[in-house]
């Protein structure tokens, strides 16, 4: 499943719109139908802020170029 899937499953799931998530996280609409609709390249400070207020967590992985 993709980030942006899962970003939207979740806020549907807690009843929230896209304005509220907005809202809560302190982003701009635009940017919250950016990255639900896969437009998006978010920082990982948007993330972040993103998984605080759905309650998921973020796990990175760093690939290693040389394997």
């Amino acid at each position: 499943m993709e980030l942006y899937s899962i970003i939207k499953e979740r806020r549907s799931l807690l009843g929230l719109t896209q304005q509220d998530l907005a809202d809560y996280t302190e982003l701009s609409l635009r940017i919250i139908k950016n990255i639900e609709s896969g437009k998006g390249n978010p920082s990982l400070k948007t993330l972040t802020k993103i998984a605080d207020i759905l309650g998921v967590e973020l796990i990175l992985k760093i690939k290693d170029k040389e394997r």
